[in-house]
């Protein structure tokens, strides 16, 4: 049976690679929140803005994006993968939750 170290072992080689993909999951779970509570352009600016850091192309002087541009593989493949699943299960919710609700033309016919 295969433990979460042995897992993670196999995925990640050094301690700075989990740690930016553990800051890129996390931030695309901030970009998911965002968008899921309606804030679209805000999250969508956020997500531009976490890439273009991870990739060094805005200067940042923080100790932890030391860490995100020195392995922005990590942190940008899971940033993107946790913000498209967000931003999916969000599209797909709004549409089951529009299917299930009666339509105003049935609700209100009436034979006269």
């Amino acid at each position: 049976m295969a433990t979460v170290e042995t897992i993670l072992s196999s995925i990640f080689s050094t301690v700075p690679e989990l740690h930016s993909g553990q800051l890129g999951l996390l931030s695309g779970v901030l970009v998911g929140l965002l968008y899921w509570h309606g804030l679209r352009r805000p999250s969508l600016a956020l997500l531009t803005a976490f890439y273009l850091l991870a990739l060094g192309i805005v200067p940042a002087s923080a100790r932890g994006l030391f860490v995100v541009q020195s392995q922005p593989w990590y942190f940008c493949s899971l940033l993107i993968i946790t913000s498209l699943g967000a931003i999916s299960v969000r599209i797909v919710w709004t549409r089951i939750s529009y299917s299930n609700q009666p339509q105003l033309s049935e609700v209100g016919q009436r034979d006269f």
